[in-house]
């Protein structure tokens, strides 16, 4: 039989779950391995804290998962996948090739998913552990997005225990970014900026830091006016001709308003005295 893919919208769990992430602003994106046609009435959630969208490829069940970014204001954006996970095993030896379906625990492919070093783990807390190859683990730098503030969890979003978990993982993505930062710092230091990877990037710009040698990673969009690329969310800039290129009339009128009671202020400030 062929596989068909599940609906969020098909069951009375999933239409109230679709209704509290909307009422958050927070969108779920849907994974779907595809579970033959039947009704997934258990959920697991992988949240991402950060403004950063990852993509995962582990076919047969996963060839290709995106998982969204955090949208700016928000405290996640989620992911949905089932509980249980249906994945097809070949019957060997049978002729003609024939299939069956196991049930495997969503948690174990989670893990596979967002650190493949702590799979098969099942419990929440191994998501927080250093896996070293010492531990008998390959090495899998690069791969631990759990570093990076994406989890897994059984957690609804509006259960007030969400709060904890993305506390955990904000503070572990933190030092992770205040690493990215060093590591890039020395990378700077050797004359060779251009090896400074697009993740030490992020870790500047989610640090709030600044350097020579740092490329931004603002979001950019084309202006509306004059069609230049500008970065996302301006009320106004300076195009090429160096005028002033309003987007949003209402918050620059704004920013001219406070400008100016701002040299007010300092130009009565020595009078006052």
């Amino acid at each position: 039989m062929a596989s068909q893919p599940w609906s969020i919208t098909s069951t009375p769990e999933g239409r109230a779950f679709a209704q509290t992430v909307q009422r958050k602003g927070v969108f779920p994106v849907i994974i779907t391995p595809g579970d033959e046609g039947e009704e997934c009435k258990e959920f697991l959630y992988i949240y991402n804290v950060l403004n950063r969208e990852h993509v995962v490829e582990q076919p047969p069940l996963f060839p290709h998962v995106i998982i969204p970014a955090c949208p700016e204001g928000e405290m996640f954006a989620v992911t949905l996948m089932p509980r249980f996970v249906n994945e097809r095993y070949e019957i060997v030896g049978s002729l003609p090739v024939d299939y069956r379906i196991k049930k495997v625990d969503g948690r174990r492919c989670a893990t596979s998913l967002l650190n493949p070093a702590a799979f098969p783990g099942t419990e929440f807390t191994s998501q927080l552990q250093q896996w070293r190859p010492a531990d008998g683990q390959q090495d899998q730098i690069g791969n631990n997005l759990n570093v990076v503030g994406v989890f897994w969890s059984l957690t609804h979003p509006d259960s007030p225990e969400l709060e904890k978990e993305i506390k955990l993982f904000r503070d572990l993505a933190q030092k992770t970014m205040e690493d990215l930062v060093k590591q890039a710092q020395m990378v700077a230091a050797t004359g060779h900026p251009e090896n400074v990877t697009p993740m030490m990037h992020f870790a500047m710009d989610y640090l709030k830091r600044t350097a020579p040698w740092h490329i931004g990673h603002k979001a950019m969009i084309d202006c509306p006016n004059c069609g230049e690329a500008i970065n996302a969310g301006l009320a106004y800039h300076r195009n090429s001709f160096g005028e002033r290129c309003i987007i949003d009339a209402e918050r620059y009128a704004q920013i001219v308003a406070k400008n100016k009671a701002a040299v007010s202020g300092k130009k009565a400030q020595p009078e006052a005295e």
